[in-house]
């Protein structure tokens, strides 16, 4: 009877082990190479040096309304820019401007060394923000009430890149699809911002659940890199990964280890993360830490509203729907004197 219970304990002190063996190589181990090794931090620095920042600098006209009211009601208005009457002359459109800057990442894909340019891939939202957003009141249930209670209008864009070291060079968007969250731009500078983008394209690449990825970023416009672990998305074209990504991701490069030789491909950009909004009161900035509020300072509080991010999940454009896109993008890119590499069309390396 002793030997018998040494025995199942030997065998499930065996099969722990086995377990946390596996366990370890799942972590350690991805396509039969390890993910720790010194040959995988050279892949990863080789890659990290065609990444560079992107920057978005918008200035915005705030345009704030404020109605004409009969008996307690709005007064419908077809010549009103709002559909409502406004007050009369400055009072109905108080107008103010606010700056906004964004930063992300994004990948040299070409480098012209005679014309002095780097064409970069990023995403959309980052570098063409929309011209027009309005917020509106809101009826008891939080639910927009179609009545606008201000207007952000896109007055001026401005796009930069940086490279390995602070100084920034201009840019200008070149090609841009909103829908598939892609866009092109390019950089011009006799100075080095980048390497080209050497590696391999993973198109064929089909990424699924388990498969491990690196990613690149420039949150508070540093470079930082993270990974995580592939699974599926439930938004089409994308896939979605297990990782930490904060704000400043957004454009970046997505990289996984080839299954045909040791070498990360690029297989994404980075899109979004999930993310919610709380709204809170505050002083408009005038008041000090510790002042205590009087009845007159009601006057000077203000609703804002934050995005929080939901950290753990962060979602990307899947490789065919950028092949997709750079393919589309052929005839103006070349119109504008930037030829791609054939691979970058699906044309084998």
């Amino acid at each position: 009877m002793r030997f018998l219970r040494l025995s199942i304990f030997l065998l499930a002190a065996s099969l722990a082990v086995t377990s946390c063996s596996k366990r370890l190589s799942l972590l350690q181990v991805q396509g039969g190479y390890s993910l720790l090794s010194n040959e995988m931090k050279k892949e990863i620095r080789r890659v990290e040096k065609s990444v560079v920042g992107v920057t978005t600098k918008i200035i915005y006209e705030v345009q704030t309304f404020d109605y004409e009211m009969q008996n307690g009601n709005l007064v419908a208005d077809a010549s009103s820019p709002v559909r409502y009457r406004l007050k009369s002359g400055d009072a109905g459109i108080i107008r103010e401007k606010d700056e906004k800057t964004l930063s992300g990442g994004g990948l040299v894909i070409e480098h012209d060394p005679s014309a002095g340019s780097y064409t970069i891939l990023t995403s959309s939202h980052l570098v063409s923000p929309r011209d027009t957003t309005d917020t509106y009141y809101l009826d008891e249930h939080g639910a927009p009430t179609g009545v606008v209670f201000q207007r952000l209008i896109v007055k001026k864009v401005s796009l930069s890149v940086r490279g390995g070291s602070n100084w920034r060079v201009p840019a200008q968007l070149l090609v841009n699809n909103s829908i598939s969250d892609i866009a092109i731009i390019v950089g011009d500078t006799e100075k080095y911002l980048a390497g080209e983008y050497l590696n391999a394209l993973g198109y064929d690449l089909d990424l699924s659940w388990g498969d491990w990825v690196f990613m690149f970023g420039y949150p508070q416009q540093i470079k930082q890199m993270t990974g995580g672990w592939v699974s599926e998305s439930p938004y089409r074209g994308t896939f979605a990964v297990d990782a930490v990504v904060r704000f400043g991701f957004s454009g970046g490069p997505v990289f996984a280890l080839s299954r045909k030789k040791y070498e990360l491909v690029f297989v994404g950009i980075i899109k979004s993360v999930p993310s919610g909004t709380v709204d809170y009161i505050a002083p408009d900035g005038t008041l000090p830490i510790g002042y205590r509020l009087t009845a007159d300072d009601t006057q000077k509080l203000i609703v804002s509203r934050e995005v929080v991010v939901n950290y753990g999940t962060v979602y990307c454009v899947n490789p065919k729907l950028i092949k997709r896109f750079i393919k589309a993008a052929k005839a103006p890119l070349e119109a504008n004197g930037v030829f791609l590499h054939r691979k970058y069309y699906g044309r084998g390396t």
